[in-house]
């Protein structure tokens, strides 16, 4: 136990010192804080007594002498970030109540008076602290941090980032599970034609031991679902569910984005028994089952029976009773790694291969975690820490690879890693989400400028995702179409050991509900997540999290006696939606009883169903992040303005239509997320006034809907964004007010990285919004031509590939407008455009920018082939996605070298396309290509040409296409076979970016694989059904 503690403080006290040091530097940026001179001393004095410890604990992995010393150190942590903030809280305080003019200076004097007064006491603590670890006196070692290797992928312009990085990512865990890849696809293509014919679930089982790679492997067929005829898919992470109404919902709300309100279990069975009734064939991976969920399990079989030949259950487990519970066939075992494979994974890994890497690889156990953590210690490792792994004799486990992971990472990341702990175990994190959540904790401003070049928090928050997955402790599960990642979560074994650690020394905490052991119900007698080694009295915790219901009602409203007045993060996962109105403000409430004001910097309420936030927000006066995305919200509180420190507000897929006027005076504004409704753009610069610094530290603009502005009336606001989502709307007669904001785009906004940019007429919606979680349609005029402005965005805020049919939300063909013209040649920083307007004989080498990574064209009109000098100009696109009426032209040529870089081709309803020719040479990298609606198309010239390509998808009412495809591919593919799978309904994608509208057709999904080692070419083809041609 002493080993654990010692363990769980100096894990916490390394975080915490980087907390602190961050917030001293923000000290020192402050002259007007800290301008002093006694202050200033001793604030640089306590950031070098701190780099002193900082660098103790880093230095060769030497252990505190004892758990004494680092609970010490711990508690002087907490205090001096208490003390700094409580600052903080004094200085806006005093901004926001206005004191009198002379009183303030004398209230000034009194916060500095003790702010030195506290100072001194950290600075005597951390000395004494560097006494008893016999630490040198050194005062001037100014902070610094670990030096990156000149080679880190991570490091450069975003561009070379990107390609760096994630171009040379491959799917490791695969080299040596390939063919079990293939089994598990050979067994849902033959299950499939048995159709009808099976009574019971087809069940699919991936056992093996932790660190096998049996969720990998799983996440991969996940991915692959719709080109494996699985038009509805739910992932679900058992652990996380505590009864069979939770089970159902949860795949409720994966199958069915509307899922919404407090129903009860008969009213969430009967909704899912519709929506999988109506799918052509369903996909349900349970994830970690365990022999105590076999309750669930049979409760789920029950449930889709009747649709059994409809649908796949894969199942991960441990356990080898569960897997043959669950898959009649033959379970998919897992097995260590034999050792020609584990040496193509550690090289498949590395980044350089180390001398000794031989020896250290005999010593660690041959599975696919230890192989992936020893490639990302090896890859980072100096020298003299590679010789000192080679050197050791004993066995390493898979606990001391994990450990070593966390210890030998530096200590910028060590509090971001922490951080993550919050999220639901096995929980997909958006990298959006979580870069501004670190961003409001501080965990990024001191970072911005020690790397070689300026870059903003943004930025670096971005770096420390690709240098976590660079050290394999966290995994990427999904990727936004630039390339760059979109979704990520921390390592299963790494969050065991991480998260007791921080809950036992009070870093966080996490309310929890915990099963009963044989039953799937809650334990009546344990709602929340006990704390261990929990001290005796009340614990300060700093970052909390809700995964249930936090106010349980009873006599005691406080989770464990927690000291909530020291919270600084919150965030609710707690999503059962329709029981959370009045439990949230009732635990704010208790957050601020015993003060006045509140230290909360974070208040994450994403998907929670209306929270109650009246009377809260004045009290969060530190507040930098409200997450109120999903919560279907009709109003904010005015008290939204007067958050004086506020970076971060999301307000996406609510029913809010508008914001107070004085918010617009933000000065520390950073990410603004709205829900696609008008604002008057005069009247936002109109609020601006003459206050210079408002909005100019903006960087995300999304969801606006706007009317029209002079040029020169943008000057000096909002010139700063990187992120802009506007569509621009105006009457038939075309104004100069448009030409004035394609001009501050073109001019003023020269730092974009993404830009979504549309021109809509003023019109009627084409179709009411009646889901809920859209904006209503309004009584005015006015707001029903809001509404149909209003686009669907996916869940992680990448604009959707439209098609411009009649589709809720969105604007009717006949609504879209003329683009005003646009000259984003000086824009070298634009990564993502997507357009929809018309564009009136436009100049491709002015209006795209030639690092582009994805651009999607929609409602274009453009009457001539020009993919030929497209395909020259963007040599460093990945995705191009051409929608409605984007090219009205009868040919598309694809020209030899062009897009050299393209991955992802999509084309669509172009109604008087009806030949595509791809040229030698052309698309050379080409993976996935969609072809949806084309009702002209006649013939695909030279698709064998593009030799990577893997999936192909046809959406048409007649196959004609899908033959002819199948012809000229087929016997044009060497080592590799084609397999056609038809689809009776079109489906929308299962990423939910993209929507096929009303329009009817069959769904064709081609996809080329490997030709399997094991199969003969004759027998398999025997096998196929009529739906599965022969090859």
């Amino acid at each position: 136990m002493a080993d654990s503690g010692k363990i769980s403080y100096t894990m916490a006290a390394e975080a915490a010192a980087e907390i602190v040091s961050q917030k001293l530097d923000i000290l020192l940026s402050r002259p007007e804080w800290v301008g002093c001179f006694p202050v200033e001393t001793l604030v640089k004095d306590a950031k070098a007594n701190l780099a002193l410890i900082q660098g103790f604990f880093s230095s060769k992995g030497r252990p505190a002498k004892s758990t004494e010393w680092a609970e010490r150190l711990l508690r002087d942590l907490y205090d001096a970030e208490e003390f700094i903030d409580k600052f903080h809280l004094k200085v806006a305080r005093g901004r926001q109540e206005a004191l009198h003019a002379a009183t303030r200076p004398l209230g000034t004097l009194v916060h500095k008076c003790m702010l030195w007064r506290d100072m001194s006491n950290l600075v005597k603590a951390m000395k004494e602290l560097c006494q008893d670890q016999y630490l040198p006196d050194k005062k001037e070692t100014g902070g610094e941090t670990e030096k990156v290797p000149a080679s880190a992928p991570w490091e450069g312009p975003k561009l070379a980032r990107l390609t760096n990085f994630w171009d040379q990512q491959a799917s490791t865990n695969f080299a040596s599970r390939e063919a079990l890849k293939e089994e598990i696809v050979k067994r849902i293509r033959t299950e499939a034609e048995w159709k009808p014919k099976l009574v019971n679930v087809h069940g699919i089982s991936i056992w093996g031991k932790e660190g096998t790679g049996k969720t990998f492997l799983a996440r991969w067929i996940y991915r692959e679902a719709m080109y494996l005829g699985f038009d509805t898919r739910a992932w679900v992470h058992l652990p996380a569910i505590n009864d069979r109404r939770e089970l159902l919902f949860e795949i409720l709300t994966q199958v069915d984005k509307l899922a919404r309100g407090a129903m009860d279990f008969n009213e969430i069975k009967e909704m899912l028994n519709q929506k999988l009734a109506n799918a052509n064939r369903f996909l349900i991976v349970l994830d970690d089952v365990r022999r105590s969920d076999e309750g669930l399990m049979q409760d789920l079989a029950m449930i889709i029976q009747p649709f059994s030949w409809r649908g796949h259950v894969i199942t991960t487990t441990q356990d080898n009773w569960i897997a043959d519970l669950s898959d009649e066939a033959k379970p998919i075992k897992l097995e260590i790694l034999g050792e020609e494979e584990r040496q193509k994974m550690l090289d498949m890994k590395l980044r350089r291969g180390p001398q000794g890497k031989d020896k250290i690889l005999n010593q660690i156990p041959a599975l696919p975690l230890c192989i992936c953590l020893l490639g990302g210690l090896l890859s980072n490792a100096t020298e003299e820490e590679r010789a000192a792994l080679a050197n050791n004799n004993s066995a390493i486990t898979a606990s001391d690879l994990l450990e070593l992971s966390y210890h030998r990472l530096p200590v910028h990341l060590k509090p971001c890693l922490i951080y993550m702990a919050l999220f639901p175990l096995a929980s997909p994190v958006p990298t959006r989400r979580l870069v501004r959540l670190w961003l409001a904790e501080g965990l990024l401003d001191s970072h911005c400028c020690n790397r070689g070049t300026e870059m903003t928090p943004e930025e670096v928050g971005e770096t420390f995702i690709l240098e976590l997955a660079d050290r394999n402790v966290i995994d990427v599960v999904s990727w936004r179409a630039d390339g760059s990642p979109k979704a990520c979560q921390m390592l299963t074994s790494l969050y065991d050991l991480i998260c007791p650690a921080a809950i036992s020394t009070g870093f966080l905490h996490i309310h929890n509900a915990s099963k009963s052991r044989g039953k799937n119900e809650l334990n009546p007698t344990s709602q929340q997540q006990p704390l261990p080694n929990a001290p005796p009295e009340k614990t300060k915790v700093r970052w909390l999290a809700e995964h249930t219901k936090i106010v349980s009602g009873g006599h005691d409203n406080s989770p464990l006696k927690l000291k909530l007045s020291q919270v600084r993060s919150f965030l609710s996962f707690y999503l059962r939606r329709g029981m959370l109105t009045k439990d949230i403000s009732t635990f704010l409430g208790n957050m601020t009883s015993k003060a006045d004001y509140s230290l909360l910097r974070v208040l994450d309420l994403e998907g929670v169903y209306k929270p109650s936030l009246q009377g809260m927000l004045r009290k969060l006066l530190l507040l930098r992040y409200l997450g109120l995305r999903s919560t279907v919200l009709d109003s904010i509180p005015s008290e939204v303005a007067n958050l004086q420190y506020l970076e971060t507000l999301d307000i996406k897929h609510t029913h809010i239509t508008s914001l107070p006027s004085s918010l617009w005076k933000a000065r520390n504004l950073r990410h603004l997320h709205l829900n696609w409704f008008y604002i008057d753009l005069k009247k936002i610069l109109k609020a601006c006034g003459d206050n210079v610094m408002a909005l100019t530290k903006l960087q995300t603009l999304s969801g606006l809907v706007t009317g029209e502005a002079k040029e020169n009336s943008m000057t000096g606001h909002m010139n700063s964004l990187t992120t802009l989502k506007l569509f621009l709307q105006h009457s038939d007669k075309d104004t100069p007010g448009a030409a004035g904001i394609a001009d501050w785009i073109s001019f003023k906004l020269t730092s974009l990285q993404s830009l979504t940019f549309g021109v809509i007429r003023e019109a009627q919606p084409s179709k009411e919004a009646t889901k809920e979680g859209e904006p209503a349609a309004q009584p005015a005029d006015k707001k029903k031509e809001e509404l149909a402005a209003q686009p669907a965005d996916n869940k992680e805020g990448e604009p959707e590939a439209q098609t411009a049919a009649k589709k809720e939300g969105e604007p009717a063909p006949k609504q879209i407008g003329l683009l005003p013209g646009l000259d984003l040649s000086k824009h070298h920083e634009l990564f993502e455009l997507y357009l929809l307007g018309q564009l009136n004989k436009p100049i491709w080498t002015r209006l795209l920018p030639g690092l582009l990574r994805v651009l999607t064209l929609s409602g274009s009109n453009v009457k001539t082939d020009v993919m030929p000098e497209l395909g020259a100009l963007l040599r460093n696109l990945r995705t191009l996605r051409l929608l409605a009426n984007s090219f009205l032209s009868e040919t598309m040529s694809f020209a030899k070298d062009g897009f050299p870089s393209l991955k992802s081709l999509k084309i669509w309803k172009l109604p008087l396309l009806k030949k595509v020719t791809i040229e030698q040479g052309a698309m050379l990298h080409l993976k996935e290509l969609e072809f949806r609606h084309l009702h002209a198309m006649i013939s695909v010239e030279g698709i064998n040409e593009c030799k990577d390509l893997e999936n192909i998808c046809v959406t048409s009412q007649s196959k004609d296409l899908v033959n002819q495809l199948e012809g000229k591919l087929k016997g044009k593919l060497e080592k590799k076979q084609l397999h056609v799978q038809e689809v009776t309904k079109s489906p929308k994608s299962l990423d939910d970016k993209e929507g096929d509208g009303d329009e009817k057709g069959e769904t064709f999904y081609l996809r080329v694989e490997k030709k399997s080692q094991s199969m003969n070419d004759d027998n398999s083809s025997k096998k196929r059904g009529d739906d599965l041609p022969e090859h």
